[in-house]
């Protein structure tokens, strides 16, 4: 089957592992690109986002680039995981004979303008169940729950388990998470820190020294995640009853994870045995100190971890589960 992908690309990407499973199933996949194209200059990028804001066919004529890509190449299916795409553009794609779905990939703040409540999908995948809840209670659409998922080919085991004794902490820096480290470090937790720069808004603090100054993308992250005591997983507060991706790319790359607590968690992996969580800073103090103590204990719990990520949380899975919804 011919698949068009939009969203941007890149090394473990959501669109690239998306595409990623697609072609290991046997499709022939199309990367269609981004919603809005990425400008290298400055000053460019925010004339087009003033555009957006004046001129309300501006995305429309913009994204007629997606469109012509995905009908030219006669994708039967188009699976969408930029939440920008406008409904006009799904419009056309319809009219085109595909067969189109989204998965958003974010948590609820990130919804924006619910682009996707406008536009005429097939089908729209959320992660966080209690939005999927509230809009089968309230609009007529078809929407379904669909965690996010680990890739397979690169997160994997790839080192022995625990030979870094910190924990490790992957991800963009936002307040909360910031303050959550800064009483961790505090309380004599080592962490080692990577993903993007903390950013000079949330201030001086000693996370600073703590952070690699660098990102980590498939077999290297998953080389980080395995070799730690343990991967924090701490979540955004707008994460109300999902999970976040950071989960299960560690999970199946055998970390330990150690990660808040959320609803849905039980269901994707047996808590104590596969991961574990903690519901206060007391509870997660208390299993770091476990995890970078207890010879034998990363192992088993990142064994495990990969184990059940492998069987039930891959994207392979999840793809499948679009098609049949569309098909």
């Amino acid at each position: 089957m011919q698949v068009g992908v939009i969203g941007p690309a890149g090394p473990d990407r959501f669109a690239d592992n998306v595409a990623d499973a697609l072609q290991r199933a046997g499709h022939s996949v199309v990367q269609c690109g981004p919603a809005h194209a990425r400008h290298r200059s400055r000053h460019v990028q925010r004339a087009a986002s003033l555009a957006r804001q004046a001129l309300p066919g501006y995305d429309e004529r913009a994204q007629r680039r997606i469109v012509g890509t995905a009908l030219d190449a006669s994708c039967e299916v188009v699976i969408n995981v930029d939440a920008r795409l406008a409904p006009a553009s799904v419009s056309l794609l319809r009219q085109g004979g595909a067969r189109v779905a989204f998965w958003f990939p974010d948590h609820v703040s990130q919804l924006g303008r619910q682009l996707m409540l406008l536009a005429p999908y097939h089908a729209v995948f959320f992660k966080e169940p209690h939005l999927v809840e509230r809009l089968r209670c309230s609009l007529d659409a078809p929407v379904y729950y669909l965690p996010q998922a680990c890739n397979p080919r690169w997160h994997r085991p790839l080192e022995a388990a625990g030979t870094e004794p910190s924990l490790a902490v992957v991800g963009n820096m936002y307040p909360a998470r910031a303050r959550l480290l800064e009483r961790l470090a505090a309380a004599g937790i080592p962490l080692t820190l990577y993903g993007p720069p903390i950013p000079g808004w949330i201030g001086d603090t000693p996370l600073r020294a703590m952070h690699t100054g660098r990102s980590v993308y498939r077999e290297d992250k998953a080389r980080v995640f395995r070799s730690a005591a343990a991967v924090l997983n701490s979540m955004h507060p707008a994460e109300v009853a999902g999970v976040n991706a950071r989960l299960l790319e560690a999970a199946g790359c055998g970390a330990a994870v150690l990660t808040e607590f959320r609803p849905t968690l039980p269901d994707l992996f047996d808590i104590g045995d596969e991961v574990l969580a903690f519901r206060d800073f007391d509870e997660l103090v208390g299993q770091a100190r476990r995890l970078l103590s207890e010879p034998g204990l990363t192992a088993h719990i990142g064994d495990a971890a990969a184990r059940r990520a492998h069987s039930e949380h891959t994207y392979d899975r999840r793809v499948v589960t679009i098609l049949e919804a569309v098909s």
